[in-house]
């Protein structure tokens, strides 16, 4: 007999976040749906946060230690990243509760959706079949159990003999001593398992189409499906798009209470009861991304949600084959309905997008107050940008600067000029992280965060930096910027630094110079961790663009109390005016490759001052202490007037006065 108790395996590595409500819905739809007489947690590091909180008085916990056979595995070939070796430690560890226990495992990211049959517990071992897996050996598709959901009787063969082998099959792969030891083990013990069809616990498959029917549209769970996995390891990451551009602020309670996805679904059960909004929402739509646009908006539906707003996200997300780069992230019987009208007022919808997609979106919401959120970077608008401005009735920009281009387009619709929110505070025992850890503390660090393109001109930033500095002094400048160079044609040969990259673009300038100091290219992403440690070892933010609409790079940089040199003009002047790290520059024609129709020779934009900039950054390594004391003293200036509150406030200040209500 299996007995009524369930195992998770949670906590692994070391908890930096607050635990998810993914994670907490995991656990508790077993709680409701199972109702197991006991809880274990099997963890090393302990959960925190609201969700744990709720949930903990439920939960057993039970400590484990790393396990012996994963740690001396060899993984040299590849096949398993680093931060996914938490799932073998998992596979040992699952199977060792259950000899001990019995009992029913489920990994964390599983919701259960209908009641256990009894005939179920009666067995010595039950598990699901997978759709074939490939073989990352040979290449072949094999058949295949997941051990992402097990029952067990306690010390029942089948468990046994699985971990007695389940070391020696663990051979730097994802499946060979999982799903594929136990496929094999269950044609030579037939008699002491269950082998439930796939539909039973694995109803959607870890496949693009699956996880699209999952996440991003509409369906029931199918008949005779007793609890749904979700496969969160392939989506989880915002960065990972590989599966699905869903990830884990999909299933967060903001989202989950007003999308109609098939996740949503089913984890708006487990939604606590409406925090109060005072009868406020609006529908918002932005790149989910981390663009620029993306991020601004994700502190801009922060803030209002923070306000007491009700906020309905409609993610736009890469996709290919669509005319703007952007397509719909949740299909239109997934996404969430309309955010209904107050009173005789129509629904807000913010729109944080270029103004290209501002005729979609009036079409898709005819009767909406449409808030059109942009920025631009030049001193005249793209030709084509004025008509598309007059489809909303209300154009939200960050700066002054794009107020005053707007304006004298002479477009009619309203402009309201509402800053971007200030980033939240670096943690004060931000320990350095790698790979910046490496980096000698008596070394002085400039850094820079920009696309490779012409109004970025990272090509001056960095010159600027060579010029100022040589290989005999401590410091270094730090570049995250792209792999492409879009200021020149990619070279169609040549390997991975051939000309139009952005490591040939910076050899060239470092060759140029007899002796330069030591310069940094990051083409990776970076995680939020590695980010936020790159603001908080850097000691200045350099950057010499042609301009900016807003600048979120020299923007959280100063809000985190580092000193700026950047170019005097565009919209950054908003938080940087009066700074003495302002570069010269001069006016000068546009001339960028990378903006197609939105870039022409007659606009104007800066160019800044190399020789100027030069000097700056030597003024900076020359007093260090002074120049971070005065950046102190602006960064408390601009987290006071861009905290998320006062945004919000200014935001709902806008609408109303405009007549719209939320």
């Amino acid at each position: 007999m299996i007995p009524r108790v369930a195992h998770f395996v949670f906590g692994l590595g070391e908890q930096d976040e607050p635990m998810h409500f993914l994670h907490y819905a995991s656990i508790e739809s077993c709680r409701r749906v199972l109702a197991p007489e006991r809880i274990y947690l099997h963890h090393r590091h302990r959960p925190w946060g609201p969700w744990w909180e709720r949930i903990a008085r439920h939960v057993t916990l039970m400590p484990v230690a790393p396990v012996a056979e994963v740690l001396a595995a060899d993984y040299g070939r590849g096949l398993v990243p680093e931060r996914l070796l938490y799932a073998h430690h998992a596979d040992f560890i699952r199977l060792d509760a259950l000899i001990e226990h019995g009992g029913v495992y489920a990994d964390i990211d599983t919701i259960f959706v209908r009641e256990f049959p009894e005939e179920l517990f009666g067995e010595r071992f039950v598990i699901g079949r997978e759709p074939p897996v490939q073989d990352e050996t040979t290449g072949e598709r094999r058949a295949s159990l997941c051990n992402a959901l097990l029952m067990s009787e306690p010390g029942g063969a089948f468990a046994r003999a699985w971990r007695e082998r389940m070391g020696e099959a663990l051979d730097g792969s994802w499946s060979n001593h999982s799903g594929f030891l136990s496929q094999e083990l269950s044609e030579q013990l037939p008699e002491q398992l269950r082998v439930e069809p796939e539909r039973t616990f694995f109803s959607f498959e870890a496949s693009a189409r699956g996880l699209s029917a999952l996440l991003r549209e509409r369906h029931e769970v199918p008949a005779g499906a007793l609890s749904v996995h979700l496969w969160a390891h392939l989506w989880w990451e915002r960065r990972r798009r590989d599966f699905s551009p869903a990830h884990a602020d999909w299933a967060e309670p903001s989202f989950v209470r007003s999308a109609r996805s098939t996740l949503a679904d089913m984890l708006r059960p487990y939604l606590p009861e409406r925090p109060p909004t005072r009868g406020r929402r609006l529908s918002y739509l932005s790149t989910d991304d981390v663009s620029g646009y993306g991020i601004a908006a994700d502190r801009c539906m922060a803030a209002l949600r923070g306000a007491g707003v009700e906020v309905d996200w409609l993610p736009h997300v890469p996709e290919d084959g669509t005319p703007l780069f952007y397509g719909r992230g949740l299909s239109a019987a997934a996404a969430p309905p309309p955010a209904g009208a107050t009173g005789t007022r129509a629904p807000v919808v913010v729109a944080h997008l270029v103004p290209e997609y501002y005729p979609d979106v009036r079409r898709e919401h005819r009767e909406a107050f449409l808030v059109g959120h942009t920025v631009w970077e030049t001193d005249r608008l793209p030709h084509h940008w004025p008509e598309l401005l007059e489809v909303v009735d209300l154009l939200v920009v960050p700066c002054h600067f794009n107020a005053r281009v707007i304006e004298a387009a002479r477009v009619r619709t309203p402009v309201a000029v509402i800053p971007h929110a200030a980033p939240a505070p670096l943690r004060a025992d931000l320990a350095p992280v790698p790979p910046w850890d490496a980096i000698p503390a008596d070394t002085l660090v400039f850094y820079t965060i920009a696309m490779w393109t012409e109004r970025k001109a990272v090509a001056r930033t960095v010159e600027a930096f060579l010029r100022a500095f040589t290989a005999r002094e401590k410091v270094m400048l730090i570049i995250k910027s792209s792999h492409r160079d879009y200021t020149v044609e990619m070279s169609p040969s040549g390997g991975l630094a051939r000309e139009g990259t952005t490591g040939f673009s910076l050899a060239r300038l470092l060759a140029a110079h007899s002796d330069p100091p030591p310069v940094q290219l990051v083409t990776r992403d970076l995680s939020d961790a590695e980010l936020a440690g790159l603001h908080a070892r850097g000691d200045c933010f350099v950057s010499l663009c042609h301009g900016e609409g807003w600048g979120l790079g020299s923007f959280d940089a100063a809000a985190y109390g580092k000193p700026v040199v950047t170019t005097g003009f565009g919209g950054q002047l908003d938080y940087l005016a009066g700074s003495p790290l302002l570069v010269e520059h001069r006016i000068v024609g546009v001339n960028e490759r990378a903006g197609g129709a939105s870039y022409t020779r007659d606009q104007r934009w800066a160019e800044p001052n190399v020789d100027h900039g030069a000097a700056l950054l030597r003024q900076v390594a020359a007093d260090p202490l002074r120049a971070h004391e005065l950046a102190q003293e602006r960064g408390r200036e601009i987290r006071r007037r861009y905290r998320p509150e006062a945004i919000a406030s200014a935001f709902i200040h806008a609408l109303e006065q405009s007549h719209a209500s939320i």
